[in-house]
């Protein structure tokens, strides 16, 4: 699970945007680690000025808004919950790739395979998921290792290799 704030440049020198994360280290889709972000906008409306004292301690209000928000994403569930409440075109629920491979990590491979077939017989994919042999013959090891190679990549980018606990998949436990 990864839950940070985060602070990143704007086209302008003096503004800078922010965005509250949360996703999960195996969903990775790009070079960037995340893909569950939702913008922090100043006063609804854009990025913040970092030279104006007003600006900064509204920020520092709407961080510590947020935390709490953030602390309650503990586990998978939690996750999908949480990104349930995105609006449409937002929405991760309707990811297919996204919802399968959660299915995946918590050991629910008919879910996920459901998932990839209904999406392959309605011409959303032009690839298999990398994924979808060892998921058809529900190959265990196979799948941890692709969660596992998703998940190193989405640590190594972000920087937290050497602060990185691994903890086991519900697929690992669950049979």
């Amino acid at each position: 699970m990864l839950r940070f704030i985060r602070l990143g440049h704007s086209i302008f020198d003096d503004l800078f945007n922010v965005a509250a994360v949360v996703d999960l280290t195996f969903l990775r889709y790009s070079s960037w680690a995340t893909n569950g972000k939702r913008s922090l906008y100043n006063n609804g409306w854009g990025p913040w000025n970092i030279f104006d004292p007003e600006e900064v301690e509204r920020l520092r209000h709407t961080i510590e808004e947020t935390l709490p928000e953030l602390r309650r994403v503990n586990t998978i569930d939690d996750f999908v919950a949480y990104r349930s409440n995105e609006p449409p075109p937002h929405s991760f629920s309707f990811d297919f790739k996204l919802m399968a491979q959660i299915a995946i990590a918590t050991g629910n491979l008919d879910e996920a395979i459901g998932l990839v077939d209904a999406a392959i017989a309605k011409g959303w994919v032009e690839h298999l998921p990398k994924y979808y042999e060892p998921l058809k013959k529900r190959d265990r090891v196979a799948l941890v290792n692709f969660l596992r190679k998703q998940q190193a990549g989405s640590i190594e980018t972000l920087g937290l290799t050497d602060y990185w606990q691994q903890e086991p998949f519900p697929l690992e436990v669950r049979k």
